[in-house]
Order: C-alpha cells, then structure tokens, then sequence
C-alpha cells in the first residue's frame, strides 16, 4: 500500500479541489467546444478514411437500426468497437442528424474529461499545485489540442484510460476505497478497450508494471486479482464483443481480432522514428523543458508516485515504438503521462536555476524566432504543411507571433530566474493566445483545402441525369459519401465507365485528374469535362458523355 497523501488532501474531494477542477473544465471547455463543428469532415491528408467512416457508421445505425451489424457502402464495418459511432448516433439524435457537430462532440468532451482527470492524478500523485499545472500543460500541447478537434475514438481511450490511473491510484494510496477504487479501475479500462480495441489495454499494462516494481510478481498479481473488478471488465467487455461475434464469429476473427488487431500492433515497427518525431512537436512548447523534467524523473525512481508518472509516459511509448504500424494520433496517449512529469518538475525542481535551465530558455527564444520566420516561408515546410501556411499574411499571424513571443519570454525568464509559476503560467498563456485564435484560420484554410461538402453539392446538382457515380472510388473519399447522404455508384473498370456514360440519361462520373489522363483515351465517346475542384494536392472531376468532343482534349497539369 502507497502512503497516502498527508493532511487535508486525503479527503474524497474537498472544496478547494472541486473548485480548481472547475477552473481546469472551464478552460478546457473555452479552449475545445467553440470551434466543434466548424470543420468540415475530411481526410486532412493524415486520417484517410477514419474521420468519414465513424459519422457514416452513426448514421447507418440510425437508418437501419443496427447497432452491432453496421456498414458502410454496404459492406460490415467492425474494425473498431462501436462506442464512438454510438455516441454520435446518441447526439444525433438530440439534434436530428449526424452532423459536423455531432460527429465531433465525443471527442471534444472526451477532451475536457481527460483534462479534469489529469488534475485530479496530478493533485493525487503529488501536491495540488502540480495537479492545476498538469491539466493546463495538456490542453495546451499542440497535438493533444489538435486531437480534440478530430473524429476520431484515440480520445475516448485517452480519456478512460486517465480516468482509470486515477482510480488505480485512489485504491493503492487510500485504504477506505480499495475495493471501489479496483471497480471503477476496471470498469474505465474496459471502457478504453470498448472505444478502440487492444490499445486500452495498455493502461492495464502500464499499471502492472508499477505494481511488479513496487511489489514484486506476486504482490502483482494479488493486487490485480479483483473478482468484482473483472467481472465489470468482462460483462461491458462482453456486451459488444459478444454480439459481434454472433454476426459470425470466423469472418469476426479472420477480420478484426486477427486482420486488424494483432497483425496491426505485432510485427516488425516500421518508421518508428516517425513516431518520436511526432511526440517531440506534438508536446511542443512543453518538450523544451520535457527532457528535464524526464531526467529528474529517472533519477527520483524510487519515488512511487514520480515512478508512476514516468512509466505512464514510457510503457505506451515502448509499446507504440515496437508496433508494427505507428500513426501520428497513437502519440495521444503519451501525452498525459508527459504532462505529469513537467508538473512535478516544475512544482518540485522549478526553483533550481541551472546551466541545462538557462540554456533550454534561450532555445525556447530561439525556437519561437525560428517558428515565425518559418510560417512566412511556406518552402520551409513539408507539402501537407504548404496547404495550411501558404497564403498566410503578416495580419492574420500577428496574434500567433504574439503568442510565440509570450512563450519564449515566459520559457526563457522561468528557466533563468527560478520562476516555475511564471514558466508555466506563461506558456499556457501563450498557447491559449495561439491555440484559442488560431484554430480559426486554420479550420476556415482546412475547409477551402478539403471541401468535399462543396463537390458532394455540385454532384447533386448533376443528380437530374441519374445517379452519380465515382470511378475507383477510395477510402479517403468516404467525405463525398458523407456530404453526399449517400453512397454513389462505383465504378472500377474502363467497360463499366463506358457503360455508365451511356445510360440514356447520360448520368456524371467523378474521376480523379490522374486516372483522367490514364484512362482518358479509352472512353469512348470522349465525356466532357463540367467542373474541376482542387481537393486536398489533387484535382477531381465531374465528366459527362458528349459525343462532339474530341480526343485531344484531354485536360493536362
């Protein structure tokens, strides 16, 4: 058993911790929900088919009812479990229809539970004070601010697996909740697994792992042994692993436990380099003063509860690091146990002025520098990047210099002067000005970049001729469906291109500018070209059969 905490802190939830949770909900909240549902759904160029997928699977449970047998261009989608779907078939229903809202709600309110429970394991493992910094430090990391505006379920797990560390912790540290403690554990973890799969479980395992340290194999497994505990994990567990399995179970596990599951995580990693790459800018600013903070944990790991904060950082990121596949979004979950560790840097080792300090807050002056120089140099950026920056004026970036300067300043005196509050008070100001501004242009460019809402509309302006079709339609289209309340034709081969154009009603076809140039040539007759849109690096079409018009024309870059 851990030593509780000492004095008044001990209680289940005094005034003074309920009212700095409040605190840490109402800048979440300001920070999260007035931008959901001001972003179109799209691929972004990073989430492929994901963020489509999960508002079609919603919608196709309201349609048909089925809330295990769910499809998608009609064919059964079970990858995932359904919790995300569900929860914005729920909210849909509250407003009518899946919507861009709707189908980011779950996220951003996962956002602001993740953010609480934050604080409330910073306020248990250490003092209160490193619990407000805690939240504030996450919801104003970029890429976790990011992820909260996606659709996406990497939230959901964030969320309950956070909320599962706190209950952990309130069952080993105070004896009176022991039992309930283990219950509510189990029943969170359970619920991060119900919202993606095995990653869930990654919060069980980083929580085992303390345990062997702190009490060896044994004393591990006696503490995890909780009969009530596990059955609350098997029965919500078994609510809807049970009914997918009853859809067949040998498609369910060819498909899902083994396709997408097990080969997915276990295997040879591939670019996992890619993945370190993304934790160090994602948890930007914070990253400057991440690694000592991550140095001091090292060296306090006897510490039970530092020790708890370092591996709830590292077990998911050696995890993810040995995965056979890593995507930008798995970051998400290292970034609350990251947050920890700055914390408690800063609340216990922030007043120590030294050499390694003073020149981390010079760096976080000349990282700011850099930065606005780079967001006025579009060729300084990868292509994905170019979409988002081109274009930006000195106007629209003034207040994201501002924000910038404010972190640079606050970085570089906390870190010289000793001044841990003015470092991270600072940052979370100049974050906020960044974050809480800059999601504004940014979903205004996303939207002009990605507007599959505008091509789903002039599709259906052309739908007097007939269905529309898709020639190859992709995954990362599934947009097109969403905005389109349907799912169009699809067309894969040349013969049935031809055949589609040649339907007494001569209905449009949407085709991609290079299968345009590959395949123009073999139609026969030539189609017309009516409307072209740039979406995302590429140009789709909107073709036609018209017999006057010749070969040569075949549109070019």
């Amino acid at each position: 058993m851990v030593r509780p905490p000492d004095g008044p802190r001990s209680g289940a939830l005094s005034a003074t911790r309920i009212r700095v949770a409040l605190v840490v909900a109402v800048v979440a909240t300001l920070l999260v929900l007035p931008p959901v549902g001001r972003r179109l759904i799209a691929t972004g160029g990073i989430n492929g088919d994901d963020e489509a997928r999960y508002p079609l699977m919603a919608r196709d449970m309201l349609a048909r009812g089925a809330w295990f047998d769910i499809q998608v261009r009609g064919e059964r989608t079970w990858e995932k479990p359904p919790l995300l779907p569900w929860m914005i078939a729920a909210f849909a229903r509250i407003r009518g229809s899946v919507t861009e809202g709707t189908a980011h709600l779950p996220a951003a309110l996962a956002t602001i539970v993740t953010v609480i429970a934050t604080f409330l394991l910073a306020d248990a493992l250490f003092t209160r004070r490193a619990g407000l910094w805690g939240a504030l430090i996450l919801i104003t990391s970029y890429d976790f601010y990011a992820n909260s505006q996606q659709v996406l379920p990497d939230m959901l797990v964030v969320a309950f697996a956070t909320l599962a560390a706190w209950c952990f912790w309130q069952a080993v540290s105070v004896p009176s909740r022991g039992r309930w403690g283990w219950v509510a554990f189990y029943g969170a973890v359970a619920l991060a697994v119900f919202a993606k799969g095995p990653l869930g479980l990654v919060a069980l395992l980083s929580v085992a792992i303390w345990l062997w340290t702190e009490h060896g194999a044994v004393g591990t497994v006696r503490h995890l042994w909780q009969p009530a505990g596990l059955g609350l994990f098997a029965l919500i567990t078994l609510a809807w692993l049970g009914p997918f399995f009853a859809l067949g179970p040998r498609s369910f596990w060819q498909h899902t436990i083994w396709g997408d599951w097990l080969t997915w995580y276990f295997g040879l990693p591939e670019d996992a380099h890619d993945l370190v790459y993304t934790v160090v800018l994602g948890f930007l600013p914070w990253t400057l003063v991440g690694a000592l903070a991550l140095a001091h944990a090292i060296r306090a790991w006897n510490a039970p509860a530092v020790r708890f904060a370092l591996l709830w950082f590292a077990v998911p990121f050696a995890v993810l690091l040995l995965s056979a596949h890593q995507k930008h979004r798995y970051a998400l979950s290292m970034y609350p146990g990251a947050a920890l560790m700055v914390a408690w840097w800063a609340d216990a080792h922030g007043t120590n002025r030294t050499i390694v300090g003073r020149v981390v807050g010079w760096v976080a002056v000349g990282g700011g520098a850099a930065i606005a120089v780079a967001l006025r140099m579009p060729q300084w950026w990868d292509p994905q990047m170019q979409l988002y920056v081109s274009g930006a004026s000195w106007r629209l970036l003034l207040p994201v210099f501002a924000g910038l300067a404010v972190i640079a300043i606050a970085f570089c005196w906390g870190l010289c002067a000793g001044r841990p509050a003015f470092l991270v008070y600072g940052g979370v100001a100049g974050m906020v000005i960044i974050l809480g501004y800059g999601i504004w242009p940014f979903n205004q460019r996303y939207n002009e970049v990605w507007n599959f809402k505008a091509l789903a509309s002039r599709m259906d302006a052309y739908a007097q001729y007939g269905m529309p079709a898709i020639f190859k339609h992709r995954p990362d289209w599934l947009a097109i469906d969403f905005y389109a309340g349907r799912s169009p034709h699809s067309i894969d081969t040349i013969a049935e291109f031809n055949a589609y154009l040649a339907r007494p009603q001569h209905p449009v076809v949407v085709v991609d500018e290079k299968g345009w140039r590959t395949y123009g040539a073999q139609l026969a007759p030539m189609p017309r070209v009516l409307e072209q849109m740039a979406i995302g690096k590429e140009t789709l079409m909107i073709v036609r059969a018209d017999d006057g018009i010749p070969r040569d024309q075949v549109p070019r870059r």
